[in-house]
């Protein structure tokens, strides 16, 4: 059994080091492109789900286990995609998946974590650039193909990358039960260190494999490239108990976000409701609100306002200031046409929750769906301020300036969304399409002038960082 200690000894000295082979094939600027080249696709994927809320509470999960972690400044980016299938993967640069199934699996938010910590580790420890630059090795070219396609050829390279094609790479370079193993011991001690609960990797893991016995029909995708065994788990268990004993309560956002995927994005056509009046039963507070405001959203989904307005009025009473449950009730004025009374309870949340952002994604959607252009505006500058990484907010920003007619900084704005991105040869052709528009004299031109150039520089940077795959 191996000791705190010595586990912490194996991390730093039997690991590879970064001028390693792996490193030498593919360095993390090349993975900072593969990265960005991924998330370009699957934002565009039919089965992404881009909701504000949910992606929050995943980053702030992942952030949170990760806080520990050896990234050597890779910044963790979280998403989710609409599928029931149990699978969770990671992409060179930072980027983690999960599926919608594999949360509405777990059955507390330190199994969640687990599945976190367990990515993160893949990650830290490079595995898939080492098993690219083993596969090169054993002239093994698929992989190496598909990654050199996209440094090399840009948007024309990603022709097919999807999600689906990203997993399909996972499962052909199947990672190894050495590279498992090393990703659950260092997963278990960032849990360890972010104060979740260390036996949840264990649990999470028997879970899987009770249903793969009760299914046998159907291995789970997340065990077809993180393959388990009964050793495994075991060992996973023996890894836990070095840790001190730290029983970890499911946070109330954990069942929150249970209940909005089981109201808006299980693929089942059931209805949801039957099951959030049972849950309603629960004698856990957190359980039976969580229900509540599931039944709320699935009742605003199938426009059942009034309904839906009666059910949550207890939560919003009880947590008047709760960034869920207020947004819950800014949706019911949204659908109801009270635009102003939607566009008053996201400001008095922005007041309330200064840092949560997604908030202010809500607000610019609502201004500029009430012509409201300028508020838009103002509302997403300052945010770009504070977070000029966060693409979204350029696209905002987009929106409004063309509802003005501002089509030059309209143009100008979509190329900040692309060059976020890392699409520069998007983000030039945006550009050329604002100084179309500018003046040919003047600050506007000169300034989009001065970026373009910018960009073109970036661009062949980036060309050359592909062809040195």
């Amino acid at each position: 059994m191996m000791t705190v200690n010595a586990l912490t000894f194996a991390q730093s000295n039997d690991l590879p080091e970064l001028g390693d082979s792996a490193t030498q094939y593919l360095n993390p600027a090349q993975e900072k492109q593969i990265g960005q080249a991924f998330l370009r696709r699957l934002i565009h994927d039919p089965s992404y789900v881009e909701d504000y809320q949910l992606q929050d509470y995943l980053q702030s999960v992942g952030d949170r286990v990760g806080a520990s972690a050896d990234l050597r400044g890779t910044k963790l980016s979280f998403n989710l995609l609409k599928d029931n299938a149990l699978n969770a993967f990671a992409v060179p640069g930072g980027y983690i998946t999960f599926n919608t199934g594999l949360i509405m699996t777990t059955k507390t938010e330190s199994e969640l974590a687990s599945v976190a910590g367990h990515e993160i580790a893949h990650l830290t420890q490079r595995h898939l650039p080492r098993l690219l630059a083993k596969a090169n090795e054993n002239k093994i070219p698929l992989i190496a193909a598909v990654i050199g396609s996209i440094l090399v050829g840009g948007q024309a390279g990603l022709v097919g990358f999807t999600a689906a094609n990203a997993t399909a790479a996972s499962n052909q370079l199947s990672y190894t039960r050495g590279f498992e193993r090393e990703a659950d011991a260092i997963g278990i001690q960032l849990l360890a260190g972010a104060k979740y609960d260390p036996n949840a990797m264990a649990e999470f893991f028997s879970e899987l494999e009770r249903h793969t016995r009760h299914d046998s029909t159907e291995i789970p995708a997340f065990l077809r490239t993180h393959p388990l065994s009964l050793t495994r788990i075991a060992e996973s268990e023996a890894r836990a108990k070095e840790y001190p004993l730290q029983p970890h309560a499911s946070s109330f956002e954990f069942y929150l976000a249970k209940a909005r995927i089981r109201a808006l994005y299980t693929e089942r056509r059931d209805d949801p409701i039957p099951f959030f009046k049972d849950q309603m039963e629960s004698g856990q507070t957190e359980i039976k609100d969580a229900a509540i405001y599931g039944t709320a959203i699935a009742l605003t989904q199938s426009r059942k306002l009034e309904q839906a307005r009666t059910a949550l009025m207890p939560l919003s009473e009880r947590y008047p200031t709760h960034p869920w449950i207020q947004t819950a009730q800014a949706e019911i004025d949204l659908a109801d046409n009270k635009v102003n009374q939607a566009i008053a309870r996201y400001q008095a949340l922005i007041g309330n929750n200064p840092n949560k952002v997604y908030l202010n994604y809500y607000l610019a959607n609502v201004f500029l769906r009430n012509r409201q252009a300028d508020m838009a505006k103002k509302t997403v500058r300052y945010q770009i301020r504070r977070h000029p990484d966060l693409y979204r907010l350029y696209r905002f920003l987009s929106r409004a300036n063309a509802q003005q007619g501002n089509l030059a900084e309209a143009h100008q704005a979509d190329a900040d969304y692309h060059a976020t991105l890392g699409n520069y040869s998007g983000a030039i052709a945006s550009l050329k399409l604002a100084l179309k528009e500018s003046e040919s004299e003047g600050y506007l031109a000169q300034s989009i002038s001065a970026q373009l150039s910018d960009l073109e520089e970036k661009l062949d940077l980036q060309k050359k960082i592909g062809n040195g795959f």
